[in-house]
């Protein structure tokens, strides 16, 4: 079978160096021919995946954090669905590792145990399109799309309290509530119109971000639904509620959030919101996306 290892040091503050470097070992001796290539800067990781997209590799295998995966898929895709899509593991090394909290793996142990295992599930792809610098374009999400303030939080969390890892992403939450929210979204979901003000949303594959935050409860990463879940005009008070619950999923219970499930979902906005997908801030709203049902075959 043939493997290629795609190995981010930098995630989790050098934790991916250290995961690889005490894994390598086992990898090479349970993988023969395993190839691996290290990612060095921000986005290495796509062009590893435009170049593996005609390859032929059975399976490529992510070290790092959620953005890692979400880097190699996009590289993959770039030309379009590649003839042959490769299995993809993930070992977690980041700081948040969201999406394989939805299989029960928290360690980079534990992925890998699965990984040698031959363990596959099918699991859907998000295609969306968005808006940056003047061009629409397209990318693909396995785990959340964050629009305006879930993005803003990233954002405040990736520029000054990353190094406080999960926490962070807590802290992040408050400072950016001083600010407010002013804006008008219109939603469209499967057909379903909403006109919202003053409002924020995800739209899920998996249940998890930044860590530990269950913000989809409901989401199946293999039932061809993307899940939005959306903070609606809501104040600072009540966001403060909304975002005490998000640890235990018990925010769906607001009475301003609201929960609902599509298969093709648009997102027009004034002004336009900023965008963060599978941990990683890119443009800005209008937003497009489609679900691609069980289009990957996921190790775990």
């Amino acid at each position: 079978m043939k493997t290629l290892l795609v190995v981010n040091p930098a995630a989790g503050h050098g934790r991916g160096k250290k995961s690889f470097e005490r894994l390598e070992p086992r990898l090479r001796a349970a993988i023969p021919g395993l190839e691996v290539r290290v990612s060095e800067r921000a986005g290495h990781a796509v062009d590893i995946g435009r170049e593996a997209a005609s390859a032929g590799y059975d399976r490529i295998l992510c070290l790092g954090g959620d953005g890692t995966p979400y880097e190699v898929i996009n590289g993959l895709y770039a030309g379009g669905r590649p003839a042959r899509v490769p299995a993809i593991g993930q070992i977690p090394a980041g700081t948040g590792n969201s999406f394989l909290r939805d299989f029960d793996i928290l360690t980079p142990d534990e992925a890998l145990d699965r990984i040698l295992a031959g363990r596959r599930r099918k699991v859907d792809l998000v295609e969306f399109h968005f808006q940056e610098d003047g061009r629409t374009v397209r990318r693909y999400s396995l785990n959340i799309i964050g629009v305006g303030l879930i993005a803003d939080i990233l954002r405040l969390t990736n520029e000054r309290l990353k190094f406080l890892g999960e926490a962070g992403y807590s802290l992040a939450v408050l400072v950016r509530l001083v600010r407010g929210m002013s804006n008008r979204i219109v939603i469209e979901a499967d057909g379903r119109r909403l006109d919202v003000a003053d409002s924020a949303m995800v739209i899920s594959n998996s249940k998890y971000t930044g860590g530990k935050m269950k913000i989809a409860p409901p989401a199946d990463t293999s039932d061809g639904l993307a899940d939005l879940i959306l903070f609606n005009g809501v104040n600072r008070r009540q966001i403060v509620a909304i975002f005490a619950g998000v640890f235990s999923g018990k925010h769906l219970a607001h009475p301003k959030v609201d929960a609902l499930q599509a298969a093709s979902i648009s997102v027009e906005s004034d002004p336009p919101l900023r965008l963060m997908a599978d941990g990683e801030l890119i443009g800005h709203t209008p937003l497009r996306i489609r679900v691609l049902p069980a289009e990957l075959d996921i190790l775990v």
